[in-house]
């Protein structure tokens, strides 16, 4: 792992808190928003992760963000070097979260770029703002404490307006603790960019998941040439050539498999005990089951495979619009997944039953024991 399962959560817990409300009162945006910079030096990040990045239970949908690979530290530690960070275009700065890890002794930012009145760029794990900005943001709006996997933290939200020019330093990143990446994403509210079956869950809970882009997007094809060939996995060898090139999040096809899932009666947050049935972010053409604590000993695992176009077992989801019961074998060689079985069977358009059964194989009769329900 990258990024801890409880930083991930405290990832989750900042997004559900920014909407579109932040941008009031700035200037509309005049036709296709535009930035102009590179959030980090090119030679500060050696790969950057497509949309839709699966790292269940905290992350079991599709990522809505991208994460950009630091370089590592010389020391052999497991954190990154410190590196700059950059505002992407002229706007302010109108939000920034701060979370103080207990009692692990180090603070990260989230900070959100308003470029105009529908569009802003965020930031996120950065490990330290600017002097500037910081001296400008003042006191914090208010603070609040929690705990996540038995660690506690302190999170305080700002609320600003501090101007910024595109390139002009806002702060730092790396040098915190198992924090190996940059996040990095964009929300376009002119329109509802991303379709999921049932939008009204999405428009009430996670509406940042509609308005969700890459900012990669919007960059003069200069920047997109230095960006576009890193684009891939942790590696920096694996690269993602298929288009959408930046990825993607929103893989609901209607009346099949294909798409997020929701354990019946779990709110939307936290996304543990839930279900993706999604593709990978590198390859699309690779299928992926992202398992939440529903499916027993697989939680926390992506079970990847090459799916089929006939038959019952491994096939391809938005090919399941019937009521058979399928089949996904999760052994995967070279890793730690639990070996057995998955089984999946769509009761009608918007209720799926799901179930793993270790030590189980798809040639042998696929019967549910203690199946998990889903809606969507």
């Amino acid at each position: 792992m990258r990024i801890t399962a409880a930083a991930a959560v405290v990832a989750a817990l900042l997004l559900t808190g920014c909407s579109h409300s932040n941008l009031t009162g700035l200037p509309a945006c005049n036709g296709e928003p535009e930035l102009a910079s590179l959030p980090l030096d090119e030679s500060s990040f050696s790969a950057i992760l497509p949309l839709g990045s699966l790292g269940p239970v905290s992350h079991t949908f599709p990522t809505e963000h991208h994460y950009l690979v630091l370089p590592p530290d010389p020391d052999g530690e497991e954190k990154a070097l410190v590196v700059p960070v950059y505002a992407m275009q002229d706007g302010w700065i109108v939000e920034v979260d701060s979370v103080e890890h207990q009692p692990a002794g180090f603070t990260d930012y989230d900070v959100t770029l308003g470029v105009c009145s529908q569009f802003s760029v965020q930031y996120g794990h950065m490990s330290a703002l600017s002097p500037e900005l910081l001296e400008a943001l003042g006191s914090p709006d208010r603070c609040e404490s929690y705990v996540v996997d038995n660690q506690t933290y302190k999170r305080c939200k700002y609320r600003a307006k501090v101007p910024v020019s595109a390139g002009q330093l806002i702060g730092r990143a790396g040098g915190n603790p198992e924090q190996m990446a940059l996040d990095l994403g964009a929300k376009d509210y002119r329109y509802e960019q991303n379709q999921f079956v049932n939008q009204g869950r999405y428009r009430a809970d996670a509406s940042y998941a509609i308005y969700a882009v890459s900012p990669f997007a919007y960059l003069p094809a200069d920047l997109r040439a230095q960006v576009d060939p890193k684009m891939g996995w942790w590696d920096g060898v694996s690269r993602r050539t298929a288009p959408p090139i930046y990825g993607e999040i929103a893989y609901d096809v209607a009346g099949t498999a294909m798409g997020n899932w929701f354990r019946e009666g779990k709110p939307f947050f936290p996304e543990e005990p839930h279900l993706a049935l999604a593709k990978d972010n590198v390859d699309p053409s690779v299928y992926a089951i992202s398992a939440g604590s529903s499916l027993g000993a697989l939680a926390g695992y992506v079970v990847r495979f090459t799916p089929q176009h006939t038959g019952t077992v491994s096939r391809a989801f938005e090919e399941i619009n019937d009521s058979a019961v399928y089949c996904y074998p999760t052994e995967q060689e070279g890793t730690t997944t639990p070996v057995g079985r998955v089984l999946l069977k769509l009761d009608d358009a918007t209720t799926l039953k799901a179930e793993f059964q270790e030590g189980r194989s798809c040639d042998q009769a696929p019967a549910f024991a203690e199946p998990r329900t889903f809606k969507r």
